[in-house]
């Protein structure tokens, strides 16, 4: 329907919209010049394509009009009304049906005269002369007005409008062209016929109209424009989706508003973020990577593996956004909508010649359709295809096609190329999604497709296997081979617990020796990987056939050993020196990791760079255990840093090149252990949150014990012990998850028991220090185990028996340090370890002074430093320099409850050492609270007394009480309810991994 709208000389101020600063300069230097005085008015002819912000900028030019003194008038054009003659005039300058006014009136216009309407490409337009009457009528008004000052007429969507309008425009520019009067007219680009094409040539030509085509926004008007609409700044990965808009603003705004409205955006620090993974396309279909070579993640050629619906780097569309496109396509000629649908299908790139076949026409037949899409900007050609503009668009356009009708497009182009060139991998990425059950032809291309991508992209090799086992059947004589490709790539991508389900139905059913040997063999390693060594174990005994099912049946069993018995493991790693047993002399990374656990760890790490540095033929170790991934281990226990991040980061990039997706956790909870070690704590909970979110997703938790250990231990330095809580428990879940016997088992007990006691010697929870402290010395072997790979535990178990009175509890862990250390005179972790323990129990400050200087951990030395300080209280100047040497060690590692337990320890000595820092703070609110503030309101809003938080921040009662005071000032609260309501609404100290537990009441801390 036609409308128009008169604004007020009140309206708001209007801004340029963001990339059409151009466009609007031309709209302020003809309202400029029509209102100098000049008597000059002029006039502007915008086209853009839908979408484009044409109304916008119209709307915002007839605003600005009003304001600077101008009678402007608004109206738009429509397909409805476009039979009503000259009606988008009558909206804008009424009087369209009233009567003539009198001779004469009308100003210095004069008479209109007849309007010649011919069509305006016929030459000069008219096909003879009409009924002047309305027009005059328009004349008169515009007269009128122009008595009381300049005037703006803006007309929009005039492709919509009736040859009568156009014609009488014509007629009213040429009359009014030496009045200030500006004309702003707008159309549809390449819409509207040749009538409309002839007004805008001959404005162009004789009235010398400006022009504005509003092109595709600029990137940095788009970034402009997202973070306008969030309120936050788009990340790159947005803005690699907002590319599916194409710089149209609709498209813009639909995507943005779209993806808000569906939660798949995440603000924080300012910044907007996709929350949804890409890749998955929301068409209901099964998810196959193959395609994803065109965006360069995968091995499969780029023309052959161009038809992944799941493919590209963007999220499935918006529901809003798909709408959009498909309402855009319904202005296209059938045959270009056909076109769209079959490429849609084909893929994000497709050859003119591949859809002529699937519509059974030549390519000449389907030139034009392709022209129009081409037109569109939907598609663009490239150097020997077309793709589409943005694989969202095409989502969007495959999202409104019916399920079996994709189906049936993608079985025949299947059909197409494996009869035309034998492609199998771009066949298979089509009957991934299109093959019905039973079809048997399907599943063996599919199964071919997965060899051949096995090794490259083992995560697209399982995606495909596990459709051919959907479309085979459980009777397919073909299954047993699939699910061994299905259980080998699983195991190397995840999740390993579907690999075990499925390679254990298929053991459940009558195979050949050679195939269930093969089978075993990778129940086998993903158990492995699991944790789950007793079970591995038991697979390989039925598995050793001949060959290489008998060899790594051999490696896996002696792995899952070392899990279950050491010594035995170290024995067999030993003897081993080829058949019967299938395990080459020096199997290293298994020897490695048999002597570490046994606690000869020079020996272990010797061995492990051996074993890196070996050829990798398959026979250094288990199939899926690098060796890297050990020796970073064990250069991370070790407290070597600078070496350790170096393996790390080595490891990350091998398990990246060899597409062992399923170890990604390990490097990542291994580099929180570092940044632990190196006291970036920030570092440390960030990296373990995302290594145990990685191995939760891959089912591999075998470093999920220590990444829970790394939360727990932040939480304890920072002295937030809901944290700490939570992930001790957590710590002891996983631990029992991933091994449930034999030595690992009681070793992991053992280090989530030590994690344990720490948190009860924190709160002061007597009863259940002892029972931590029970589980921690009730296996000498695991004892073993934890005091070689946490040089401060030896001192720690020291320091709480003799808090306790029992200094005799301690001799067992001080003996097995002394003895690790004798073991051990290269490693200087357990040397310094050993002179810690040993002078702190026997109270030698030499020893003490020996393990200051040597320590490699750093808040090991620091503890050692603190140890040295209490040791030598009767000598106070000795006894401050190293307490001011361990709270400066505990200050750069962030350990702020050490920090003020040293500092308690110095004020009672009478040494006052400065512990704030200034910072403008507002006065109010949960920003103005000082650190040590910040930290009472956490410990009283978890329902801790004034006496439990002065025990655990090593503070006075009366102290806590001053603090609270003014944290309650600042609140503007009176009441410890008011303080618990406060800190849960401002969510200071929950963490997004951790679900707090209730407090408990508890006694002065050890």
């Amino acid at each position: 329907m036609s409308s128009s709208r008169r604004v007020p000389a009140a309206a708001a101020a209007v801004h340029p919209p963001w990339g059409r600063e151009r466009q609007w300069a031309q709209v302020l230097a003809l309202l400029a010049a029509a209102a100098s005085g000049s008597r000059q008015g002029g006039v502007l002819l915008v086209e853009g394509p839908p979408g484009a912000g044409r109304s916008r900028l119209l709307t915002d030019a007839t605003a600005h009009a009003a304001r600077s003194g101008f009678w402007a008038v608004y109206a738009a054009a429509d397909e409805v009304r476009r039979a009503v003659p000259l009606a988008p005039l009558s909206a804008a300058l009424g009087g369209g049906s009233a009567h003539a006014p009198p001779a004469g009136e009308g100003g210095t216009a004069g008479p209109a005269g007849p309007i010649d309407a011919r069509p305006m490409d016929a030459g000069p337009i008219g096909t003879g002369p009409i009924d002047t009457g309305p027009i005059d009528r328009f004349r008169v008004r515009l007269d009128r007005r122009l008595r009381s000052g300049p005037v703006a007429v803006v007309l929009d969507d005039l492709h919509w409008a009736d040859p009568l309008t156009l014609a009488a425009l014509h007629s009213l520019v040429t009359r009014f062209a030496a009045r200030p009067v500006v004309w702003i007219l707008a159309r549809c680009q390449d819409r509207g016929g040749p009538t409309v094409d002839r007004l805008f040539a001959v404005l162009r030509e004789g009235a010398g109209a400006e022009y504005a085509l509003l092109e595709p926004l600029p990137g940095a008007a788009v970034a402009r424009l997202a973070a306008e609409r969030l309120g936050a700044h788009p990340s790159h990965e947005l803005l690699g989706c907002l590319e599916a808009a194409d710089g149209n603003p609709a498209a813009l705004v639909a995507l943005l508003d779209g993806l808000a409205e569906e939660d798949r955006l995440r603000t924080a620090d300012g910044q907007a973020r996709l929350t949804v993974p890409a890749g998955r396309a929301g068409t209901g279909e099964p998810a196959v990577s193959a395609g994803r070579a065109e965006t360069g993640e995968s091995a499969v050629p780029a023309d052959r593996a161009e038809t992944g619906e799941g493919a590209g780097d963007a999220p499935a569309p918006p529901r809003r956004f798909s709408t959009l496109v498909r309402h855009r396509t319904k202005t296209f000629s059938p045959a270009a909508r056909l076109l769209l649908d079959v490429a849609a299908v084909l893929g994000r790139q497709f050859r003119p010649d591949d859809v002529s076949h699937i519509l059974g026409e030549t390519a000449a037949a389907t030139l034009p359709a392709l022209q129009e899409a081409l037109e569109s900007r939907i598609v663009v050609a490239t150097h020997d295809t077309i793709a589409f503009r943005h694989e969202l668009v095409r989502q969007a356009l495959l999202a409104t096609l019916p399920r079996p009708l994709r189906g049936a497009l993608h079985r025949q182009a299947a059909e197409m190329l494996l009869g035309r060139d034998g492609d199998v991998l771009r066949a298979a990425a089509h009957l991934a999604r299109g093959a019905r059950p039973g079809d048997s032809q399907a599943a063996e291309v599919l199964h071919a497709a997965a060899g051949a991508v096995r090794a490259a992209d083992p995560r697209a090799a399982a995606e495909l296997a596990l459709r051919a086992l959907e479309i085979s059947g459980p009777g397919a004589a073909a299954r047993p081979r699939l699910l061994r490709t299905v259980v080998d790539t699983l195991t190397r991508v995840g999740p390993l617990p579907r690999a075990v389900a499925l390679a254990r139905e298929a053991l459940n059913t009558p195979l050949p020796p050679d195939q269930a040997a093969d089978l075993k063999c990778g129940l086998s390693s993903a158990l492995l990987l699991s944790g789950r060594a007793a079970e591995a174990a038991a697979a390989c005994d039925d598995a050793e056939s001949d060959g290489r099912a008998r060899e790594e049946a051999a490696r896996n069993r002696l792995y899952a050993l070392t899990a279950l018995d050491v010594p035995a493991a170290l024995h067999e790693a030993r003897r081993a020196t080829g058949p019967p047993h299938g395990v080459r002399a020096g199997e290293p990374a298994v020897l490695a990791l048999a002597l570490w656990r046994s606690g000869r760890l020079g020996d272990a790490l010797r061995v492990a760079r051996t074993a890196v540095d070996s050829p990798q033929d398959g026979s250094a170790g288990p199939r899926h255990i690098p060796p890297r991934l050990i020796l970073a281990a064990m250069l991370t226990r070790m407290r070597r840093t600078g070496e350790a991040a170096a393996a790390v980061r080595l490891l990350a990039a091998d398990i990246e090149a060899d597409g062992q997706a399923v170890l990604r956790a390990a490097p990542v909870i291994l580099g929180a252990s570092i940044a632990l070690a190196q006291g970036a704590l920030d570092a440390a909970t960030a990296k373990a949150t995302a290594g145990l979110a990685e191995a939760r997703q891959a089912g591999m938790p075998l470093f999920s014990p220590l990444g829970h250990h790394v939360l727990a231990e932040v939480g304890l330095r920072r002295g937030d012990l809901t944290m700490a809580e939570d992930h001790v428990g957590r710590l002891a879940e996983s631990a029992e998850r991933t091994y449930a016997q034999g030595d690992e088992a009681r070793a992991l007990a053992a280090f989530g028991a030590w994690t344990a006691a720490q948190l009860a010697a924190a709160r002061g929870d007597r009863a259940a220090l002892d029972d931590a402290l029970r589980t921690v010395h009730r296996d000498p072997r695991a004892l073993r185990r934890l005091l070689a790979g946490e040089p401060a535990a030896a001192a720690w178990l020291v320091r709480v028996a003799i808090a306790a009175g029992e200094p005799e509890r301690a001799a067992p862990a001080v003996r097995l340090a002394v003895r690790l250390a004798a073991d051990n005179a290269d490693v200087p972790t357990l040397v310094a370890a050993a002179a810690h323990a040993r002078g702190l129990f026997e109270r030698d400050p030499a020893a003490l002074r020996h393990a200051v200087e040597q320590h490699q951990d750093a808040w090991a030395l620091a503890s050692a430093a603190e140890d040295l300080g209490s040791v030598l209280a009767a000598d106070r100047d000795a006894a401050v320099e190293a307490f001011d040497r361990a709270m400066a060690g505990y200050a750069r590692l962030g350990a702020e409850r050490d920090e003020a337990r040293v500092r308690r320890r110095l004020r009672r000595l009478g040494v006052r050492r400065r512990h704030w820092t200034h910072a403008d703070r507002p006065p109010f609110g949960w920003a103005s609270l000082t650190d040590t503030e910040r930290r009472v309101a956490e410990l009283v809003a978890q329902g801790l007394t004034n006496r439990q938080v002065a025990a655990r921040m090593f503070l006075s009662p009366h102290t806590v009480g001053f603090h609270l005071r003014q944290i309650f000032r600042k609140l503007r609260i009176n009441s410890r309810v008011g303080l618990a309501r406060a800190h849960h609404e401002n969510d200071t100290s929950l963490r997004p991994d951790a679900a707090p537990r209730p407090a408990r009441p508890a006694p002065p801390a050890v």
